[in-house]
């Protein structure tokens, strides 16, 4: 049922290639601090909240939440201690449940949420209580389901840490409700005496896809619990350790997963149902017993380099490994790929400047202009390294605005940046108008994070890039395009340079001769038409962690030369606007280029692709039928077409699996 690769001291080639830059959280001794119209401080009024004087600050926070629901405004605590005593819920002040909430530390060490010692309600491990509990948008009419759902968009907790006190032994962290985009970053959440159910859970209906990077949890039951099965999660440079039943357990849903550490006595990872689906990339598990199991997989897996010290065993579907110290590859079901993934893969890199004379802000508009198209190109034009969007109001944008000069950091805070009525010059799908050009820096890198887009209408790409250097773009998402005419990105010639994206929420990306890696990469077109794809490489070296599409194939197309590694995907196949999948249509293409791909569709309608993959080196044509790929459930036939596949294809050799 799996196959294995052990290494035997020396380190394969391809293998090597894969040690990255280390990831490294810029925050210093400074931390984050932002300018006052960039935020809502929870110590200014109307919040009043006070750290470090011992008393409860609790309906001072829920009053901030309660206020930027909907907004997706930065709920600011500068470093201290604040004092918590009952649940925080993302609800408005009818007690509705709503999304888009930020709330943003100063300093992860400084910045800390401490619940009450046995704190009221928190005391009982059958029947779990969360500090935090983020939420889905709750339309009129329907049934509140705990605040899960699918519209949990732009829900972040960054920058933290979170105590759960002592004597709370039914205590949570956060439990996180994600939809799209969303992130939980640079955040520890420690149990006060090693109690308690849960440091970060995802249990709660349909959770994700989201993004949780540079977290470490210390205690609980489990460190994350993540359960349903829909959507996905990313997790990358997670630390687990001192948990009593599991570092990760994971139930129905999927998880893509890179270099997670677990020091813990008990198993690393636990997958617990037939349909999970777990991408293990690039880890370390330590401090288990010499022989004792430190992975356990009732599911699907693609495990790709785990060390563990000493020796422990894998069980893999009831079937034991001996004990191992690395494991080179790992796959289950039985669709081991004729190659292995072997690009290199590096973190993005980071920026933050603590110096607010070195920030601007976008302006009001000067008499006689209709929008806020010459203030923000202002602001660009600054001579300043960070751009921000102060809180409060909807920008206006009717022409290409041009980064340039000194920027290196455009900050949306999570306001809203709006075509509005600038149909006419976003108008023509045949000829599309960029939104942000990006023309040459006085920096290496420019980065443009936490931009939420109206951009609805079919001439428009978000991004054109016309620079040598690298370009991030993390923590964004929005409505762009109308149906099939959905373009974030594109780039010229000149742009050479490296290319990340994280957590982001976008469609029709165009990616030429350029290297990209990205990290929760949802470009998914429920309105597409399958005439564009929603993602593609002509000539260059995409690296993917954790993928979702909705809408039509093609997914993903690789094509002159370039090469493609998709390490873990969700490809919701019922979610698109016509009535029958078009069968004809195929979603990952790869023309005279490379590609290894893994993935899982979920399909609840009546018919399906009939090609999966497609491959084609020269007059050669190869095809990987829905039939060829492996059922999620492990069991032939099953009807719902629940199906992970590993396949790999390049230009010398293409088998099916």
């Amino acid at each position: 049922m799996f196959k294995i690769k052990l290494f035997d001291g020396v380190m394969p080639c391809w293998l090597m290639m894969m040690v990255p830059m280390g990831a490294v959280s810029l925050q210093g001794e400074a931390g984050k601090v932002f300018p006052a119209d960039a935020v809502l401080n929870i110590t200014a009024a109307p919040y009043g909240a006070r750290p470090d004087d011992g008393r409860d600050d609790t309906a001072a926070i829920q009053r901030a939440i309660t206020a930027a629901v909907d907004t997706g405004r930065f709920i600011y605590f500068p470093a201290g201690v604040y004092d918590v005593s009952d649940t925080l819920v993302s609800k408005s002040d009818a007690g509705i449940w709503r999304a888009m909430v930020t709330l943003q530390g100063e300093h992860r060490e400084r910045t800390i949420l401490r619940l009450a010692d046995n704190a009221k309600g928190f005391g009982d491990p059958l029947k779990p209580k969360a500090m935090i509990m983020t939420g889905s948008l709750m339309d009129p009419g329907e049934p509140d389901n705990g605040g899960g759902g699918n519209k949990a968009f732009r829900n972040y907790v960054m920058d933290f840490t979170l105590d759960t006190g002592r004597g709370n032994s039914g205590a949570i962290g956060v439990e996180w409700a994600a939809s799209n985009w969303g992130s939980i970053k640079d955040v520890t959440i420690r149990s006060g005496d090693g109690s308690g159910h849960a440091g970060l859970s995802m249990r709660r209906s349909i959770p994700g896809p989201g993004y949780v990077k540079r977290v470490t949890i210390e205690g609980f039951a489990y460190g994350i619990d993540v359960g349903d099965i829909q959507y996905c999660f990313t997790l990358e440079h997670v630390h687990v350790r001192n948990q009593q039943k599991a570092g990760v357990r994971l139930d129905r849903n999927l998880l893509h997963v890179r270099r997670l550490t677990s020091d813990n006595s008990v198993p690393a990872v636990v997958t617990t149902h037939p349909e999970s689906v777990l991408t293990l990339i690039d880890s370390e598990f330590r401090g288990m017993a010499e022989g004792a199991t430190a992975l356990e997989v009732g599911g699907n897996l693609l495990l790709v380099d785990l060390k563990m010290k000493p020796a422990a065993a894998v069980r893999v579907r009831g079937r034991m490994m001996p004990p191992v110290a690395r494991i080179g590859l790992l796959t289950a079901p039985d669709a081991s790929p004729p190659s292995e993934p072997s690009l290199a893969v590096e973190d993005a890199p980071d920026f933050w400047s603590s110096d607010l004379n070195d920030w601007v802000a976008v302006g009001s508009r000067k008499e006689g202009e209709p929008d806020d198209t010459g203030a923000i190109q202002r602001a660009i034009d600054a001579g300043k390294a960070t751009v921000y969007f102060p809180i409060g109001r909807t920008y206006f944008v009717s022409d290409t605005i041009v980064v340039r000069g000194a920027v290196r950091q455009v900050l949306g805070m999570g306001a809203e940046i709006s075509l509005g009525a600038a149909r006419e010059p976003f108008s023509n799908p045949e000829s599309p108008r960029p939104l942000f050009r990006i023309e040459p820096t006085k920096h290496a890198e420019v980065f443009f994070e936490h931009l939420f887009l109206n951009a609805q209408y079919p001439g428009v790409v978000i991004f054109e890039n016309d620079s040598p250097g690298t370009v991030v773009i993390r923590h964004g998402g929005g409505w762009i395009g109308t149906g099939r005419h959905r373009r974030s990105y594109r780039n010229t010639e000149r742009a050479t340079g490296r290319v990340f994206v994280e957590d982001v929420f976008m469609s029709g990306w165009d990616f030429t001769k350029q290297t990209v890696w990205a990290r929760q990469f949802n470009p998914e077109n429920q309105e597409g038409d399958g005439l564009e794809s929603q993602v593609r490489n002509r000539g260059g070296t995409l690296w993917v962690l954790g993928f979702k599409t909705e809408g039509q194939a093609p997914f993903i197309v690789t094509e002159r030369g370039g090469t493609t590694e998709l390490l873990g995907a969700y490809n919701y196949i019922s979610a698109t606007f016509p009535t029958m999948v078009p069968v004809e249509a195929v979603p990952y293409v790869v023309k005279d280029a490379r590609a290894f791909l893994s993935f899982t569709t979920d399909n609840f309608r009546d018919n399906d692709y009939r090609v999966y993959v497609r491959t084609m080196q020269g007059d050669v044509v190869r095809e990987w039928m829905r039939g060829d790929l492996p059922p999620r459930n492990g069991v032939a036939g099953h009807r719902s077409f629940f199906m992970p596949a590993v396949i790999s294809v390049d230009d010398v050799a293409v088998r099916r699996p």
